[in-house]
Formats: structure tokens, C-alpha cells, sequence
């Protein structure tokens, strides 16, 4: 169960091996990112749309420029973890990497049961550190090891680009999994490409050396049958989310999410919905930069509906049921009582322009991370927002961004806070 909040912030030479999230914006001393590896170089020019990327990046550039971004956050004083180092140390454990193999092939989509048998025995030959780099790169149908195959499966598999795709998105470290408060919620990705990646993250929260000590509690269950992604959750505050309802999460999971945020202390959760298929994420158009201001998309922010969802009526099991309410002040009244602040400003990505507006919003412009009250990362292409962040004396630590882009995904996507301080 979450324990009450905390109010210290770590100290030199403190051991915190527990997440603390408790808002966007409060100073971030831990966070995760995943470095882009030799996953990106298994991207197909003919496959781009089924992978979820906009083009090939190039690998040593998209490197160097993520090794930017990490540098900033290391100068802000934060400590960053890597995704695919934690994994290492959970794969070190054998249980565990029996257990997370056998999850992984069978949310593979290998093709016949024959062939999974194969997969298990490839993998279990490969030493630690080449097996992390296989369930990340994924093994194509030219693999050695499966050029004898004369199972079906095996034999129709060299037909196809990969027998076990790679995961070419996983430098978005947003979206996997989503650190509230003292605990995660383990996404449930929409996207077949995706929806392996948080499996990852549930065996680092039990396993790495960062959690084997203090597992991390799952506010959410990944095989429930509703979608929910990183991407659409925002700590607004100690006591409330606001989730984005669009094309990759869905309701079933916010009321989810809701009701065991809600036996914890929360008492309410704002849902931003829209049926516009240009929105993915919410915090593609929407991030909280200060305690009163936000970056936002101005062409979205009036096609979207805001429900508050309180909690309701105790269950039979105890448990309170989840109230639904729509918030007739819109973004701004919602976000007034999510933040607990009597106005809010907002600040509009290319300032609204017809070409320029959509062209920053387009290149992540609105998809900032908080470093601490009043100070961002961010991609330094959109060259209009970061003038109206200046003139609004927001501190910006800009970074090129031009092969990591191409993923559509920003500083926020590339990030996932482990403890900020408490505001």
C-alpha cells in the first residue's frame, strides 16, 4: 500500500531505492531514460508505420543527442538510471529471466508453438548481456541459429522480417510504465510494437538493484483489457492525475487507475478526451512547466472535454466506486483544481500561428520535461516556443533533437522521473 508523503529530499549518500512522485514539476533528483541502442538500426524504410517511427534514424546521431539530454538532467543534479542497465541486473537473477522469457514469447505473436520452442532455446544459450540485446533487437528471420528450422512456423518465419520483432521505440521511457506517487502503474500499450516494453519495467521494479530490496507496488493490472500509456498521465499534484483519454488509453482504464489512486489518498482524477486522431498522447499537447503555467497546444485545447472523476459510493468489496462529473470551465478550471492555484497561464506552442503553431506542435514543441519549478528541457527546433518560454521566464536547456524526433516523441516521452521533491 502507498505510504503517506514523504517531506526530505535525498540527501548525499542516502540509499532510495523507492519511487516519490508526487507532481510534474517539483525538482527532479532521480529519473530513468533509455538509451538508443542497436534497436534502431533494425528500423525497415518499408515498415515505418507498423514500427511507429517517421523515418530511419541514425543511430550514433540519435546517441549523441540523447547523451545531450542526459548531461542536462546529470547538470540539474539529477541521477539517471538506465533502462536497459537495471534490466541487466534483473535479467542476472535466473528466475526471473525464466520467468520474463516465457511472458515475452508468448506476447511475441511467434508464429507457431514449434518455433516458440526454438525461441526459448536461443535464448536460453545467449549469456546475460547478449540476451538483453536480443530482446531488444529482436531476432530476424536471417538468424543462424534457426536456419535448419523445418517446423512450419520455422519455414514460413524466412518469409517475414523478424521471427521476434525488435523494440525500436524504447527510448521513449515515458510510456512503459508511469511512477506515481510511492508506486507504477505497468502500462497497457495500444500499439503491437509497444505493448512488450512494459514487461521490462515489471521485472526492474522486482528485480534490479534498485527495487529488488523494495519491489515497487503495480497501481494497475498490464493484462487488464484496457489501454493506458505513460504518455497520458500528468501527477498534477499529492492528490490528484490528470489522464489523457484518447486514441492510446482508454476509459475503462482511467476508472481503473482512478479507484486504487483513490484508496490511497487521491481524491481526483481529471480525464481529457477527445476523439481527434491527431492527439496521441496528452502530453503531446499539455505540460506543466511552473505551479501556474503550462505549455499548451492552442489548436487542440478547445476540442477537447474534461470529466472530473471523484471518489464514489464503497462496493461490496469495500472499495470506493468511481463518480464521473463534466467540468464545465474546461481546461482551465480543471487544471485550477488539479494544481490548487486560482488562475493558470498558459503558453501556446508556436504561439498559434496557422503554419508555424502546427509546425511546433508537429516537432514536440508542447512536449517539455520539468527540471524544477520554472525550468525545462527541451528540443531546441521550435524556435517560436522557446522565444515565448524566454519572454515568460521559463529557464529552457535546449538539445538537438533531429534523429530522436523522428520517433514523435520529446524530452517528456524520453523521460520517466523516479522521485522529484516533495513542492
Amino acid at each position: 500500500m502507498l505510504t503517506p508523503r514523504a517531506t526530505h529530499s535525498i540527501m548525499e549518500g542516502e540509499s532510495v531505492s523507492h519511487v516519490h512522485v508526487y507532481s510534474e514539476i517539483g525538482q527532479l533528483k532521480r529519473v530513468m531514460l533509455s538509451r538508443p541502442g542497436d534497436e534502431l538500426n533494425q528500423v525497415h524504410p518499408f515498415h515505418l508505420q507498423e514500427m511507429l517511427l517517421q523515418d530511419t534514424p541514425m543511430l550514433t546521431r540519435a546517441q549523441a543527442e540523447h547523451d545531450e539530454f542526459a548531461q542536462i538532467l546529470r547538470n540539474a543534479g539529477a541521477e539517471v538510471f538506465y533502462i536497459r542497465d537495471l534490466f541487466t541486473q534483473a535479467m542476472s537473477h535466473q528466475d526471473a529471466r525464466e520467468a520474463f522469457t516465457k511472458e515475452f514469447i508468448a506476447a511475441s505473436h511467434v508464429c507457431s508453438p514449434q518455433l516458440e520452442e526454438a525461441v526459448l532455446a536461443y535464448y536460453n544459450q545467449l549469456d546475460t548481456t547478449s540476451f538483453v540485446n536480443a530482446i531488444y533487437c529482436g531476432i530476424r528471420s536471417d538468424n543462424a541459429f534457426f536456419a535448419d528450422d523445418t517446423t512450419l512456423g520455422g519455414m514460413i518465419s524466412k518469409g517475414a522480417l523478424f521471427i521476434v520483432e525488435p523494440l525500436p521505440n524504447a527510448y521513449f521511457a515515458r510510456d512503459s510504465s508511469i511512477n506515481v506517487a510511492d508506486g507504477v502503474i505497468l502500462s497497457h500499450m495500444c500499439k503491437r510494437y509497444r505493448q512488450r516494453e512494459p514487461l521490462l519495467l515489471k521485472y526492474i521494479h522486482r528485480y534490479s538493484d534498485l527495487y529488488a530490496d523494495d519491489p515497487t507496488e503495480d497501481l494497475y493490472n498490464m493484462k487488464s483489457p484496457w489501454t493506458i500509456e505513460g504518455g497520458d498521465v500528468m501527477v498534477a499534484s499529492d492528490h490528484t492525475l490528470c489522464i489523457g483519454c484518447f486514441g492510446r488509453t482508454e476509459p475503462g482504464a482511467i476508472e481503473a487507475v482512478a479507484a486504487s489512486v483513490f484508496e490511497r489518498g487521491y481524491t481526483s482524477v481529471y480525464a481529457f478526451h477527445s476523439r481527434d486522431p491527431r492527439i496521441m498522447h496528452l502530453d503531446g499537447m499539455l505540460a506543466m512547466i511552473d505551479y501556474d503555467t503550462f505549455m499548451c497546444n492552442p489548436f487542440m485545447k478547445d476540442n477537447v472535454a474534461v470529466f472530473k472523476l471523484t471518489p464514489g459510493a464503497i462496493d461490496t468489496n469495500g472499495k470506493p466506486s468511481v463518480h464521473c462529473s463534466l467540468v464545465e470551465g474546461g481546461w482551465s478550471d480543471a487544471l485550477c483544481e488539479a494544481v490548487g492555484v486560482d488562475a493558470v497561464r498558459f503558453i501556446p506552442c508556436g504561439n498559434g500561428d496557422m503554419i508555424g503553431g502546427r509546425w511546433e506542435s508537429y516537432n514536440l514543441g508542447a512536449n517539455l520535461l520539468c527540471i524544477k519549478p520554472g525550468e525545462v528541457a527541451a528540443y531546441d527546433r521550435n524556435l517560436i516556443t522557446l522565444d515565448l518560454l524566454d519572454k515568460a521566464g521559463i529557464t529552457v536547456h535546449t538539445f538537438c533533437g533531429s534523429e530522436l524526433s523522428r520517433g514523435k516523441g520529446g524530452p517528456r516521452c524520453m523521460s520517466m522521473p523516479i522521485w522529484r521533491e516533495d513542492l
